[in-house]
């Protein structure tokens, strides 16, 4: 028995066949899909979600300074060289200095961050030895060692000076030109512009107490380290995270930039660095171990500009929800209406060969088949 082959079959083509079915339920659902479609696409998409922009995480560079304040205050429970009536101290005091800026901030001269300190240990070391020995190590000189605390760290003032640059759009403004607010715990936005701070004011730059930066954060010196119940913050020091974000994209106008600070405890993290201060000669030293507040400024937000690429790749993705409707509509009249028989032979058309009149079957509703032939004349 010869075996052939039926080019026509094998190299069948399939075409799109547009065939209108008379049914309201098919026809309302389809137009109740194509309409939601559009209106995500337009009104959610491109106009809530603001599709037309290209967006982009700014940079920029963060300057500080401290500043101690112009009177200290006395009588503090946490010293234990000072007079104080009523409320206890719930941790062991320690003895006070006063410093002012320049002794109080170490390190210095660091980019995005800013250490102040809050208790320090100073101890006068020698090693009397050579040290080209392994053994020669660095002694404290008995009686020399101190444990204080910095008086009133809370009453000194931060100077915060950044700017952000977003190179898509070129836009570039120092903390100055714009104006910002400061996330609270509540999480609310405020401003502030009194008793010589200001936060996110205009034409102001942003000063705040070191008390105040610790409040938005939920922080407070004298709550327990969190490390160690029996100390502490004050003693052993914290580490914070203050994003600065930036945005032209809370409302519909992109010229309009804001910044907003928010403050984060890192958990579990306390901060101390050691600072060698040489004396006489280097077997001679001031060894201060330093315990403080670390702040960590990071910058980000999103700044959009309008980008029509930006635009026309939201509008062609969501029109890819438009065949999926298609799609579901399809399937719904070829195998779940009654009608789904009748649909489906309509939808769906097979050809004689080329060599062959051109025929049609179609199924009706009650399962009979009806040929047509020579279709081309009908």
């Amino acid at each position: 028995m010869g075996f052939s082959i039926d080019w026509d079959d094998l190299f069948q083509y399939s075409t799109v066949k547009i065939v209108r079915i008379r049914d309201r339920r098919l026809g309302i659902l389809h137009l109740s899909f194509l309409v939601g479609i559009i209106a995500y696409i337009v009104v959610y998409s491109a106009i809530i979600k603001k599709g037309y922009l290209f967006t982009e995480v700014p940079i920029g560079s963060v300057r500080t300074s401290l500043k101690s304040p112009n009177t200290f205050a006395t009588n503090l429970t946490y010293c234990a060289n000072q007079q104080h009536s009523g409320s206890t101290y719930p941790f062991t005091p320690l003895d006070c200095n006063y410093w002012d800026e320049q002794l109080a901030l170490f390190p210095v001269g660091q980019d995005s961050t800013f250490t102040c300190t809050t208790r320090v240990r100073l101890s006068n070391q020698s090693a009397n030895c050579d040290f080209t020995s392994p053994t020669c190590k660095f002694i404290d000189e008995p009686g020399s060692a101190q444990n204080i605390y910095i008086a009133d760290i809370e009453s000194f003032t931060i100077l915060i000076d950044h700017t952000m640059y977003a190179s898509s759009s070129g836009s570039q403004f120092n903390a100055v030109d714009l104006h910002g607010y400061m996330l609270n715990q509540d999480g609310d936005q405020v401003q502030i512009d009194a008793n010589g701070t200001s936060i996110g004011v205009s034409g102001k730059p942003d000063i705040m107490t070191i008390g105040q930066l610790l409040s938005f954060g939920g922080v407070s010196l004298d709550q327990a380290s969190p490390v160690d119940s029996n100390v502490s913050i004050r003693y052993d020091g914290v580490v914070l995270f203050v994003f600065i974000t930036y945005s032209n994209t809370y409302t519909y106008s992109t010229s309009d930039f804001r910044y907003v600070y928010s403050v984060q405890q890192i958990a579990n993290t306390i901060y101390d660095v050691p600072e060698i201060v040489i004396l006489k000669d280097i077997n001679t030293r001031l060894l201060l171990k330093r315990h403080g507040i670390r702040v960590i400024f990071i910058q980000t937000g999103t700044i959009g500009s309008f980008h029509f690429q930006t635009l026309l790749l939201t509008l062609v993705s969501g029109l890819g929800l438009l065949a999926v409707a298609t799609t579901v509509v399809d399937q719904l009249a070829i195998r779940l209406l009654p009608q789904r028989k009748s649909y489906s032979s309509l939808k769906f058309q097979v050809t004689e060969s080329m060599s062959n009149p051109m025929k049609k079957r179609i199924t009706t509703d009650e399962g009979e088949d009806v040929l047509y032939t020579r279709i081309e004349g009908l």
